[in-house]
């Protein structure tokens, strides 16, 4: 009977170390499975938001390539007009004959009239200007009779004779705008897919079917849209519904264009969701990118199929799973360890309590040790804690005296000791206050030092009355110095509640004491490391306290003179650039910026309006004299600016940039009639970019714009008043100017810095454009 008890006994401790041991891997292993669940979580959500990116970021990729394509039609339809206002072109139409005769030298006039393309715009395959009275094809390079130009040139590969596409020239209705893309043939190549833009030529007394036609590749949108990832589907639509443009990477050869653009448009028509359209083409599901340009008019389409648009999130779910299976693997093998190893000591501690119950016939003895055991602990404990509260005002008052003195090295270091002391140091506010004793009481301190020790004692009582978890700490025997805090939400009530504060301090100490002392306060600071600032702050306010004696707390005051500031040096020559450009929306956006940021912005004194009314007007008056208007023109614009010399200020700004963007308006519409006009302000532009290239010429230039000098130095002097070199100059001593006002660089890297091979050559150019030299300017 008594050996069954023994193995009764064994079995039921052998049950209860496993119990343990279980409880304490369920223990560990919940404790680890529930920051796997949450990050689990969050990373599902994070695959969503990998998604959206995904779709978002194809959407932005069209967005982009519309505006590319939607600038480059710009310029197709600028060399449109441009061509039908062409003076040789407009009297080139006229005639019927065009190779009979004299008219033939109006052939080769014409020629030379008409604009070099590449000059221009590269991304332009050709253009050909149609005359229909004469039956004529001309460009720069070629002329051909309609028979010639479809027998040798060019023609549409759907008209298989002469006579369809003689029929398609003279009967088809001109219509203005793109065309579809079809395949051409070229010389001797048998297909070339291109684009059209046709341009109509209006006749006053012939209602003819002359035409411009500018052709560009389908290659040229292929650069411009968007990378086609396998089975994506891109097409462009105009206004009317047809297919502009149509490209797809590996689509099944069953899916006709026509049918896709029908399913796209029906999609778009029923699905109420415009941020997720779907459509299924070939059993396969494709999402539907699409954006409309109110600038042309024309729809982007991009088709990207769903697996593609998934593979990312896809991808992802199967590393959150392969990381979850390996997380929960290694969890259950650490539990099993970790658990082990807290449960083998209580399993010890069991067995020896069972030895000793078995030694001593009870568990009596046992549990006396345990009780007196614990009452040890329990007892030495409470006396650790009684020291260390006893310490704590020590280690506080020395924590404030390293902060006064900046002597921490980092913000780690300062978290931890103020969590330890118990101080708020997160979300914060903070600010050093100063008691100090007047001069009176430095006279008392050398005859009774017990009055002064009096007094601080008593401010200190009082502060571990009303501010008992605050920080301070006695500074130089006549200071005690006191660390103030709020909550950063209620930032702007740090003085109003620092003051209410000092008011119910000083009225819990005695009269007499409390009027022999001033307080002064420093800068509020965000973080504890900035105290030393705010410290220094308060104790600069002891000889600079006029005004404030009177005040609860003398707070320190930033004397920071704010000078107002003005546009730099070089705004008139950016005024000049765009108005001589023709550029009305960069003239808008210069004068806007100009006027909002120092004139209603900075609040400009009426003196530095004037000056800048004045520097604005003088700019305009040398801009009229430089744009190459006839008489009446400058008469007209003197007189706009004379009348606005006797209005109001705020009218004389109205005036002004009025007369402005009048003036930038003629310039462009003078620019718009004439061809020269955009390689001039190209060439400007190069320039204003490139003026610190010592290679930097007239012939360096006309060679990269494949002009010849003389016709470069004539355009730019006809354009912009100014000789091409006195321009490059005026440039880069404007840009001189601007370092030596506001760099300290030396003159040598200076005139390396524009564009000037020496010293001595800039020298000499500053001085003859300036009236003295570099070194005398920086001086003033």
């Amino acid at each position: 009977m008594k050996q069954n008890g023994k193995r009764t006994f064994k079995l039921f401790r052998k049950s209860k170390a496993h119990t343990i041991l279980y409880q304490f891997m369920v223990t560990y292993f919940i404790v680890l499975f529930i920051p796997l669940l949450i990050c689990s979580g969050y990373y599902i959500r994070m695959i969503s938001v990998i998604g959206n990116d995904d779709i978002q970021s194809r959407k932005t990729e069209l967005t982009h390539a519309a505006v590319l394509v939607d600038t480059m039609l710009d310029e197709v339809s600028y060399l449109g007009d441009s061509l039908a206002s062409n003076t040789g072109v407009n009297s080139f139409k006229r005639i019927s004959a065009a190779f009979d005769g004299p008219n033939s030298y109006q052939v080769y006039e014409l020629h030379k009239m008409l604009p070099d393309l590449y000059a221009i715009n590269q991304s332009i395959f050709d253009y050909f200007i149609f005359f229909d009275k004469s039956e004529t094809v001309i460009n720069k390079q070629i002329a051909y009779t309609y028979k010639d130009f479809y027998d040798l040139y060019l023609h549409e590969v759907r008209y298989e004779s002469y006579d369809d596409w003689y029929r398609h020239m003279k009967e088809d209705k001109v219509i203005y705008g793109l065309s579809p893309m079809e395949a051409y043939k070229y010389k001797t190549k048998p297909s070339i897919n291109m684009i059209a833009y046709t341009r109509p030529m209006i006749y006053g007394d012939y209602n003819g079917k002359s035409r411009i036609e500018i052709m560009f590749k389908d290659t040229v949108l292929e650069t411009l849209m968007p990378a086609r990832a396998d089975n994506s589907i891109q097409f462009i639509k105009d206004f009317h519904g047809r297919l502009l443009y149509y490209k797809a990477q590996g689509e099944p050869e069953t899916t006709a264009q026509e049918d896709v653009s029908r399913a796209v448009d029906m999609v778009i028509t029923h699905n109420e969701n415009p941020e997720n359209q779907t459509v299924i083409l070939n059993k396969e599901k494709y999402l539907v990118i699409r954006y409309a340009s109110d600038k042309s008019g024309l729809e982007y389409y991009m088709l990207q199929p769903m697996v593609a648009v998934n593979s990312r999130s896809v991808y992802s779910m199967f590393m959150l799973a392969v990381f979850v299976f390996t997380a929960i693997t290694v969890g259950i093998i650490l539990s099993y360890y970790m658990s082990k190893k807290s449960a083998t000591p209580i399993n010890d501690i069991m067995k020896e309590v069972s030895q000793s119950t078995e030694r001593f016939k009870g568990h009596q003895a046992v549990f006396l040790s345990l009780k007196e055991t614990f009452k040890h602990l329990v007892n030495t404990n409470t006396d650790m804690i009684r020291v260390i509260e006893s310490q704590k005002p020590f280690l506080r008052n020395a924590f404030l005296n390293r902060l006064l003195y900046g002597n921490f090295t980092t913000k780690e270091e300062i978290s931890i000791i103020a969590r330890n002391i118990g101080l708020l140091h997160t979300d914060r506010v903070f600010g050093i206050l100063v008691f100090r004793f007047n001069a009176d009481i430095d006279k008392i301190v050398e005859d009774d030092l017990k009055l002064i020790n009096s007094c601080i004692l008593s401010i200190i009582e009082v502060l571990k009355e009303i501010l008992p978890d605050s920080l301070y700490t006695n500074l130089d025997g006549d200071q005690v110095v006191l660390l103030m805090s709020i909550d950063k939400k209620h930032r702007e009530y740090f003085k109003e509640e620092t003051e209410r504060k000092i008011r119910k301090i000083k009225e819990a100490m005695p009269s007499n004491v409390s009027e022999q002392f001033f307080v002064y306060g420093g800068n509020e600071v965000e973080s504890l490391t900035e105290l030393k600032d705010s410290y220094n702050n308060a104790v600069y306010m002891f000889q600079n306290e006029k005004g404030q004696i009177d005040n609860t707390v003398i707070w320190y005051i930033n004397n920071f003179v704010n000078i107002p500031s003005y546009p730099p040096q070089d705004f008139s020559l950016k005024l000049m650039h765009y108005v001589m450009a023709g550029d009305s929306e960069g003239l808008h956006d210069a004068l806007e910026e100009i006027i909002k940021k120092y004139f209603i912005e900075n609040n400009l004194p009426v003196y530095l309006q004037h000056m800048l009314l004045n520097e604005l007007q003088t700019a305009l008056f040398r801009i009229i004299r430089r744009i190459g208007a006839d008489e009446s023109e400058y008469r007209t614009y003197y007189n706009k600016l004379e009348e606005n010399s006797n209005a109001t200020l705020l009218n004389q700004f109205t005036l002004t940039l009025n007369l402005y963007r009048t003036v930038c308006k003629g310039v462009g519409d003078k620019k718009k009639l004439k061809d020269t006009s955009a390689i001039t302000a190209s060439i400007a532009s190069y320039i204003d970019v490139n003026y610190g290239d010592k290679n930097l010429s007239l012939t360096s230039v006309a060679d990269i714009f494949s002009i010849s000098e003389p016709y470069l130095s004539s355009i730019f002097k006809q354009s912009l008043g100014i000789n091409f070199s006195n321009y490059m100059e005026g440039v880069r001593i404007e840009k001189a100017k601007e370092l030596l006002e506001k760099t300290n660089l030396s003159i040598g890297e200076i005139s390396d810095h524009v564009g000037y091979g020496s010293a001595n050559s800039f020298c000499r150019a500053f001085k003859r454009v300036m009236g003295t030299s570099a070194s005398e300017y920086r001086k003033k």
